[in-house]
C-alpha cells in the first residue's frame, strides 16, 4: 500500500546572539512544529483574547499564515501523512489502534537524510524504529519530550549546526492530556475572563471554565517550549536559513465535536510558515490547503525532486509570494480509533466529507453514536447520532462552528448531491475501494 506523509514543519529562530549563517550558504534547516490535540482557536494570532502564545504569534508575524489547512482528525494517521506524503487509506495508517506498519521507503526523513540532512525526532512518533524511518536521533522518541525539557535536541543542534542542514520533527505531547500544566502557566490565564458559549447548558458553565482554563494553560506550556527552541536556533546563528512550520496534528474542543470527527474543530488547523531568508513577513493566505501538501513543500525547499505520483501540492511558491489558488474543494475520510484486521479502510471509514470555502458536506457511511465521538462530555450528544446514509450540510460563512445543520433544506439538494459526488470521486481516484 502507499504511504502518506504529512509532517508539520516549523523552524523558529529569533534574533541573533551568534553570527548568522549566510542565507544562501546551505540548504535550509527545516523544523516541523507539531502541536498535539489543540483547539484551533487557542492561539493569539487566531484572535483568542486569553491565549498566551507570544512565541508562536511572533512566528506568525514573521512569516505567512494559511488560515485553513485540513489534517486527519486523529494523532497517528495525521502524523503518518507528514511522514509518507500519502492519504491514510493509501498508506494503510488510518486509525490509532491497529497493527499496520508504515513503509519507511521514501519517507520524508529518509529522503532528507539521504540528501545529507541530520535528522532528529522528538516526542510523539507512532511507527517502527525511528532509525528505519530516517531519523538519526534519538533511537526512540520519548513522550516526555518537551514536558521534561529538550536537552537531547539541543545537544543534537550543537553537534550538527553549521556542519549539516537539520531536519527536526518536534512533536511534544502538548497540549495533549493529561492537562496538568505547572502553576506558572495556569497563572497566565484568568478563568473568570473565559467567555462561555451561549449554547452550553447552564449546569455545565463551571466545568467548561475549568476545562478551558487548563487547556489554555497547556497551550501556554507548548508555546514556552517553542520559545526555547527558537532561542536555541537564535544562539546557534541558524535563524535566517530555517524553515519553521507550525500546525496542529488534530483538533480538540471543550463543548464542540472535535477529535475523531469530520467537523472543523477536529480537522482544521492554521499553518504558520516562517523562513526569514525566503518568506516575507506579515502575510495571511486564505487559500485552502491540506497537511499532505507539506511533504512536497519540504522536499522542494530542500532542493530535492518531488515525485509526481504524490498527491500533495508544494506551497513553496505561495510562501515566496507567487499567485496561489489552493484547493477549490477539500475531501477527506473519517475513521474510528480502531481498525478491522487486514487494513481494509473501506470497512472502517464511517464518513466522507467535502468542503469548499463556504460549504461543508458530510456523508455518513456507517452508524455513529456517542462511542464514536472523542470529545469532552460537556454537551449532550443525542443530536449527534447518525445512521448510514445520513447527511450534514453547514454554511461555514454564516455558521463557522457548524451548529446549524441545513441538510433538511430541500433547496440545497443539488448542492449536496454535487458535493457527495466530489467526495466519492476523490475516494475512488485516490485508490479507495468503491463504497457504493
Amino acid at each position: 500500500m502507499l504511504r502518506h506523509v504529512s509532517p508539520i514543519l516549523l523552524l523558529v529562530t529569533f534574533g541573533a546572539c551568534a553570527p548568522e549563517q549566510r542565507a544562501d550558504a546551505a540548504r535550509p534547516n527545516i523544523v516541523l512544529l507539531i502541536s498535539d490535540d489543540q483547539d484551533n482557536a487557542h492561539l493569539g494570532f487566531q484572535g483568542h483574547p486569553l491565549a498566551h502564545s507570544p512565541n508562536i504569534d511572533r512566528l506568525a508575524e514573521a512569516g505567512m499564515i494559511f488560515s485553513t489547512m485540513h489534517t486527519p482528525p486523529r494523532c497517528r494517521p495525521s502524523l503518518a501523512v507528514l511522514l509518507s506524503g500519502r492519504w491514510p487509506h493509501q498508506s494503510g495508517i488510518y486509525a490509532n489502534r491497529h497493527g499496520g506498519a508504515l513503509d519507511p521507503q521514501g519517507s520524508l526523513p529518509n529522503r532528507l537524510r539521504n540528501a545529507g540532512y541530520a535528522t532528529f525526532a522528538g516526542g510523539k512518533y507512532w511507527e517502527q524504529a525511528a532509525g528505519a524511518m530516517g531519523f538519526d536521533a534519538p533511537a526512540q522518541p520519548d513522550r516526555m519530550f518537551g514536558r521534561a525539557g529538550q536537552d537531547e535536541l539541543f545537544a543534537f543542534i550543537d553537534e550538527h549546526a553549521g556542519k549539516q542542514p537539520l531536519f527536526i520533527w518536534w512533536a511534544p505531547a502538548l497540549p495533549h492530556t493529561p492537562h496538568d500544566p505547572p502553576m506558572r502557566y495556569q497563572d497566565l490565564i484568568d478563568p473568570e475572563k473565559i467567555d462561555v458559549p451561549s449554547w452550553l447548558p447552564q449546569a455545565t458553565l463551571d466545568v467548561f471554565r475549568q476545562y478551558e482554563h487548563m487547556s489554555l494553560a497547556m497551550g501556554a506550556w507548548l508555546d514556552d517550549e517553542i520559545g526555547k527552541l527558537v532561542q536555541k536556533f537564535r544562539s546557534a546563528g541558524l535563524y535566517e536559513n530555517t524553515l519553521l512550520l507550525f500546525l496542529i496534528d488534530n483538533g480538540w474542543s471543550n463543548g464542540l465535536v472535535a477529535k475523531g470527527s469530520p467537523f472543523e474543530k477536529g480537522i482544521s488547523t492554521p499553518l504558520v510558515a516562517t523562513w526569514p531568508a525566503r518568506i516575507a513577513p506579515g502575510k495571511r493566505n486564505s487559500a485552502m490547503i491540506e497537511s499532505i501538501d507539506l511533504f512536497p513543500t519540504i522536499l522542494e525547499a530542500a532542493g530535492l525532486e518531488v515525485p509526481e505520483s504524490y498527491p500533495g501540492t508544494s506551497l513553496l511558491g505561495a510562501l515566496e509570494g507567487e499567485p496561489f489558488q489552493g484547493r477549490r474543494t477539500i475531501c477527506g475520510a473519517i475513521y474510528g480509533r480502531g481498525a478491522t484486521p487486514g487494513e481494509q479502510p473501506e470497512l472502517d471509514v464511517y464518513a466522507l466529507y467535502a468542503r469548499t470555502t463556504r460549504w461543508k458536506y458530510i456523508y455518513y457511511l456507517g452508524p455513529v453514536d456517542e462511542g464514536v465521538w472523542s470529545i469532552m462530555k460537556i454537551t449532550p450528544l443525542a443530536d449527534m447520532i447518525r445512521q448510514r446514509g445520513d447527511e450534514d450540510l453547514f454554511d461555514l460563512a454564516a455558521d463557522p462552528l457548524e451548529l446549524d445543520d441545513l441538510a433538511d433544506d430541500a433547496s440545497r439538494r443539488a448542492l449536496m448531491d454535487g458535493l457527495r459526488a466530489q467526495a466519492l470521486t476523490w475516494w475512488r481516484q485516490s485508490g479507495g475501494v468503491p463504497l457504493e
